[in-house]
């Protein structure tokens, strides 16, 4: 079954973040959607020996909870990026307990950076604590090797790969799922950002790396940088906010049973 073993070309990386009931949050994925996902993937691996990894970002408990017993049920392991600097902070992050738990259960850990900051806005003492610091943490707390590590944000560029190098990581995993690439010695791996507006049509087509799909998801990123490089970083981030429900879903979220 799918493993979190390393990533073959013949693998599409999916990434997830929330996994719930319902939600209007565009990163937080239904209930009812996932199931549907998982079971693709196992049919589309026992018919096909097609294969995909599946990951989550932010170390949430939805992703423990929710997703966790939906995993166990159909002998899926995942990769869940985690910040350390979060963990256990608030009630909605994981903590170490839980942390260790999936690594119990056969699945990995890995990195997300220390606090989440967007590391190609970090400066050189910032980005040491993001990407180094987060692996040693992680490393001492679990006990496990910490050999990935997934950009905040989506943002990264050759200086932030220079910097995982550097700090001992084999790969980096970043937002566009087209990205398979080398740098300084580290493996750049795509991911595709499953999204709770994501059917399951086109999810397939991603998981087959169907060639029409991904040349769309990369003239939408093309337009999106072109959209940055006119209104700036922090103005589009403020924009992504209210276009996807963030701000509105972390309101609403502490009130609400995960």
């Amino acid at each position: 079954m799918m493993s979190s073993a390393e990533t073959t070309a013949r693998e599409m990386v999916l990434a997830y973040h929330e996994i719930m009931p319902e939600s209007n949050y565009s990163y937080c994925v239904p209930r009812g959607s996932f199931v549907a996902q998982l079971e693709l993937l196992r049919a589309l691996e026992a018919g096909e020996g097609l294969r995909a990894r599946v990951t989550f970002d932010d170390g949430e408990q939805s992703e423990y909870r929710n997703a966790g017993p939906l995993l166990s049920q159909r002998g899926i392991t995942a990769t869940y990026f985690v910040n350390p600097g979060l963990v256990g902070t608030e009630t909605k992050f994981l903590g170490w307990p839980q942390l260790k738990e999936l690594l119990a259960a056969g699945h990995s850990v890995q990195s997300h950076g220390y606090s989440h900051k967007f590391l190609t806005t970090c400066n050189s003492d910032e980005l040491v604590q993001e990407i180094g610091g987060s692996r040693e943490i992680l490393e001492e707390k679990l006990g496990t090797p910490v050999e990935e590590i997934s950009v905040p944000g989506g943002r990264w560029d050759k200086r932030v790969v220079e910097a995982c190098a550097r700090a001992g990581y084999k790969r980096v995993f970043v937002s566009e799922p087209w990205i398979d690439t080398e740098i300084a010695g580290v493996k750049v791996i795509g991911r595709l950002m499953v999204r709770r507006t994501t059917t399951l049509a086109e999810f397939e087509k991603m998981v087959r790396r169907d060639a029409g799909a991904l040349r769309k998801m990369k003239l939408r990123a093309m337009l999106r940088r072109h959209v940055v490089g006119v209104i700036g970083e922090a103005m589009y981030h403020r924009l992504w906010c209210k276009l996807t429900g963030y701000n509105q879903f972390e309101a609403a979220r502490a009130g609400r049973s995960s």
